[in-house]
């Protein structure tokens, strides 16, 4: 496998781990649940679509079904090379489109990274149109990440107050991931922050524990009674009054 192969395949099973993933990905506990839970709520998403903290867009190919998607993000110096599928760039207050442009909106992994969470919640709604849709999946048991931009971490009510305070009724909540596999995620987590900051060495030593830990949280996960007292996400769908 050549060198761009093989970046390109790591690179994919950031967001879309498979079977491969056990050996490769670290994350692939949290990845794994958070792709289930935007595939199952794709559907709720259509016609123009706006993709808010779009990143690379790497949930596109799951809303080919949109007639028009569009993807936001703030610019950040010193990441213009992953910044090349973003669309239209967001000043930190203003999203820059008309009220009621868009029939949907998406929103994975941001709201943990807005100082001004509610200022943002009443620009999605301004956006969007009367009864448009919105899939929005922010973490709740996760590590501090993307540092110095990680803010918070937001409780179920927390978020059913926030999203009703600025005029959406939620359709459907769900939590990904469950209580074992958080313990297992983060069993990783501690292995990969206190391995050796070289590279290769640290690819060496991490590989064989990333295959144990991740094949012992999906049965583990399967044989014990479920627990969602702790989760890795909240997964809501929104509808804008």
């Amino acid at each position: 496998m050549n060198k761009k192969l093989l970046a390109k395949t790591i690179d994919n099973e950031k967001f879309f781990p498979s079977v491969i993933g056990f050996f490769i990905n670290h994350n692939f506990l949290i990845r794994k649940s958070i792709l289930a839970s935007i595939k199952n709520n794709a559907h709720c998403l259509n016609k123009s679509l706006l993709d808010f903290g779009c990143g690379t867009k790497p949930y596109k190919s799951l809303f080919s079904h949109v007639e028009e998607y569009i993807g936001v993000d703030l610019k950040i110096e010193g990441r213009e090379d992953r910044q090349q599928y973003v669309d239209v760039f967001y000043n930190g207050k203003t999203i820059p489109f008309e009220d009621g442009r868009f029939d949907s909106l998406l929103c994975t992994e941001v709201l943990e990274h807005v100082f001004n969470i509610e200022e943002l919640l009443a620009e999605f709604n301004r956006v969007l149109k009367t009864g448009g849709k919105a899939l929005i999946t922010t973490p709740f048991m996760w590590e501090e990440h993307e540092m110095p931009y990680d803010y918070a971490r937001y409780t179920t009510p927390a978020l059913e107050f926030l999203y009703k305070k600025h005029g959406f009724k939620v359709i459907k909540h769900e939590k990904s991931g469950n209580y074992v596999q958080v313990i297992f995620q983060f069993i990783l987590n501690y292995f990969k922050n206190i391995l050796p900051q070289n590279k290769m060495l640290r690819h060496l030593i991490l590989f064989p524990i990333i295959f144990i830990i991740n094949a012992s949280g999906v049965v583990f996960s399967f044989v014990l009674p479920k627990d969602q007292t702790a989760y890795f996400n909240n997964v809501f769908v929104l509808e804008k009054i």
